[in-house]
């Protein structure tokens, strides 16, 4: 079993990386996260968030925990000290201390606080696999008689939500005694177990919380939370207490040693897949890899009519904290999280899952996190699929599992696109190219919209979603051919003429690499979208198995990309020589969206940049050389040391266009972590994938 990496902050010399953020799941899609200084800075940091119908319907339950530790000295005076620190609305004071050192190996965040002339108190969080619950471990040394204070922090609301005590204390229903307590809001509760201690009740709401970087984004960052009472616990000079807390009609969760135990030896093994899929890299960065990209791998629950015999199957969480499951993410992130893992039945589960759920050829693209419903609108996220079906017969070999469940959901996507279907997806039977959409839908990655205003139109015929088509013919042509030889003739007679009109409609012979975006219908090829800087969606063209370019044109591609787009930590969505480039991402969330796909990195296109070079490079030592030189800043953003702000142990979502690239938007990011992991595994595996451009046979 591999050893985790300990990430570790310390705070007493360097305070100002107590706003860098942790993360812990549950498997679930429930989570906690905070920052490492233990103050809560946006709406959904707290110690636990459960996922009432997995892995959605997420309410936080136990926002904090207020700690005091009281010492009666040698002379019998009694000093109290404050050990959790919280931030209020307007006032800049503190009620607690700072850590003096914060740490997590992806499986507990531990805090140690140093009492000046009083001793030391550890806290260690943990939460259980599987279940809505988490075990607070206290390890408290003083030099004589003490006891600790232990206030929970209830917020039990929508994790998206916020609450108002004047306006909402009628809805909350406290109760406790002896060693345990309770808290209700309609069917949420949130149950609480301190062996040893003595709780005493007393409803009291603790007012106007701020979150900073609530308040950052241009959102409501004030918030009230509900404390039952108190937990009482006597210490003597040494005493180790637990605190437990579970969201679900079950008994209290185990020990924090037996959780601790049980996902650290499941972690170790994953850790040593990675390891094994990159021989030759360093050991840290892999287990640390591992760690990160566990998780992001849920159960979800699907409706009676899908399920078999009530199993849960297998998802992807598109981003901590306010992502759920994302089709097109999960698509993108699978390689990485689950068949570089070797986890393959888990990947045919998830594969699955978005199969039963599809419609008229459109699997899900994401599924409100309130209801659960499911929205269709993605144009791309079914031809990933179709690249995954594939990749899960390569890399696993399951060739019954493949032929029995995608298969036929790959055939139903390659007709309903070919036939037209939901959002004005259609093969145009001109030159056999996809187009989809209209000035007011987004339908790619590239999908930002806010007040009406739709900051990337792509409607027509964007550059990946036809890569992804020519790719995904060829591909599953060579997957059937010895089985079904006629249709996969038929296949790639349509693959051939989708590659030639690709190379006729997207090639810019003055640029020297691809448009983004053209269409929607062959005989009016409108070019008048032309952005005047270069996009980053062209990579796919290079990267995917098949590509539709010819060799000379995936250089030029490259060339262009990596002059106008590639950075340290992943490409720009747009170059700085367009009128409409943003260097920052900052501001409120309209503004944010203006410059989340019009000049903002995003670290997972690092990964379709790395295959993108080893192609081009036949996979030789000098492409491999170059492959790992630019996943390295990544990967070092990973295990640290960290800058101010920055995810421990994961990876954002994005950076700023210009430098200092600050990470930002979602903390932790599925497919920034996957993608990191697949290229890596391709950079130093000792095998190419085996499906290369052209190879398709005809």
């Amino acid at each position: 079993m591999a050893l985790l990496p300990s990430h570790v902050v310390d705070l007493g010399s360097r305070p100002e990386l107590g706003t860098c953020e942790w993360l812990l799941t549950n498997g679930l899609g429930g989570f906690a996260m905070g920052c490492a200084d233990g103050v809560n800075r946006r709406r959904y940091h707290g110690l636990l968030v459960g996922a009432t119908r997995p892995p959605v319907g997420r309410v936080l339950g136990l926002a904090g925990m207020a700690e005091t530790l009281v010492v009666v000295g040698a002379a019998g005076g009694v000093q109290r000290f404050g050990i959790s620190d919280f931030k209020f609305h307007g006032w800049d004071g503190h009620v607690g201390s700072a850590p003096a050192e914060f740490r997590t190996d992806g499986v507990e965040a531990a805090w140690r606080w140093q009492v000046a002339g009083a001793g030391e108190v550890e806290r260690r969080l943990v939460l259980a696999e599987g279940r809505n619950a988490a075990v607070i471990r206290y390890s408290v040394r003083t030099k004589g008689h003490a006891w600790l204070e232990l206030r929970p922090l209830a917020a039990m609301r929508d994790f998206h939500g916020l609450v108002r005590g004047r306006d909402q204390a009628w809805r909350y229903d406290a109760s406790g005694e002896g060693e345990r307590a309770s808290v209700r809001v309609g069917d949420w509760a949130l149950h609480m177990l301190v062996v040893g201690a003595q709780f005493s009740p007393r409803l009291d709401w603790w007012w106007n919380f701020g979150y900073a970087r609530d308040l950052e984004r241009g959102q409501d960052g004030r918030e009230d939370l509900l404390c039952p009472g108190t937990f009482v616990l006597e210490c003597d000079s040494r005493r180790d207490a637990s605190f437990a807390v579970w969201m679900d009609d079950g008994p209290a969760p185990g020990s924090a040693e037996e959780l601790v135990h049980e996902k650290r030896t499941r972690l170790g093994r994953l850790a040593v897949t990675v390891g094994r899929a990159c021989p030759g890299a360093e050991a840290t960065r892999t287990a640390a890899l591992a760690a990160a990209g566990d998780q992001f791998v849920v159960k979800r629950e699907l409706p009676a009519s899908e399920q078999a015999a009530g199993a849960r199957m297998t998802s992807v969480i598109a981003g901590y904290p306010w992502f759920g499951d994302w089709g097109r993410d999960t698509m993108i992130a699978l390689p990485g999280l689950l068949l570089a893992t070797n986890r393959f039945e888990e990947a045919l589960s998830a594969l699955r899952a978005f199969a039963a759920m599809r419609r008229r050829g459109l699997v899900p693209n994401c599924f409100d996190d309130a209801t659960g419903e499911v929205k269709y609108n993605t144009v791309d996220g079914s031809l990933w699929f179709i690249q995954r079906a594939c990749d899960y017969l390569e890399s696993s070999g399951d060739r019954a599992g493949f032929g029995e469940h995608l298969l036929p959901a790959c055939i139903g996507v390659v007709s309903a696109y070919a036939e037209g279907t939901d959002f004005e997806i259609r093969m145009d039977p001109a030159d056999g190219l996809i187009a989809a959409g209209n000035e007011r839908t987004q339908l790619t990655w590239m999908d930002a919209a806010r007040d009406g205003v739709i900051f990337t139109p792509r409607f027509g015929k964007p550059v990946e979603v036809n890569a992804l088509w020519v790719s995904g013919l060829r591909r599953l042509a060579v997957a059937v051919e010895k089985e079904d030889a006629a249709r996969a003739k038929a296949w790639l007679a349509m693959a051939e003429k989708a590659a030639g009109s690709f190379v006729r409609e997207f090639w810019d012979e003055r640029a020297k690499c691809l448009r983004d975006c053209v269409g929607p219908d062959a005989d009016q090829p409108d070019k008048s979208r032309e952005a005047h800087g270069t996009r980053p969606n062209q990579i796919f063209a290079v990267s995917l198995p098949m590509s539709p370019l010819p060799a000379d044109k995936q250089r030029a591609v490259l060339a262009a990309v990596r002059e106008k787009l590639l950075t340290a930590v992943g490409l720009r969505s747009l170059s700085p020589d367009d009128p409409g480039y943003r260097a920052r991402y900052e501001g409120s969330l309209f503004e944010r969206d203006g410059a989340y796909h019009n000049g903002t990195v995003w670290p997972y296109l690092i990964g379709a940049y790395a295959e993108a070079v080893l192609r081009v490079g036949g996979f030789s030592e000098d492409s491999r050389a170059e492959a790992k030189r630019v996943l390295e800043p990544l990967l070092a953003e990973l295990v640290g040391p960290w800058g101010a702000g920055g995810p421990i142990g994961t990876l954002a979502e994005v950076y700023d266009g210009e430098g200092p690239r600050r990470p930002d938007g979602c903390p932790a990011q599925a497919w920034s972590v996957a993608e990191v992991t697949r290229a890596l595994c391709l950079a130093f595996g000792k095998q190419v994938a085996r499906v290369s451009h052209g190879e398709a046979r005809r």
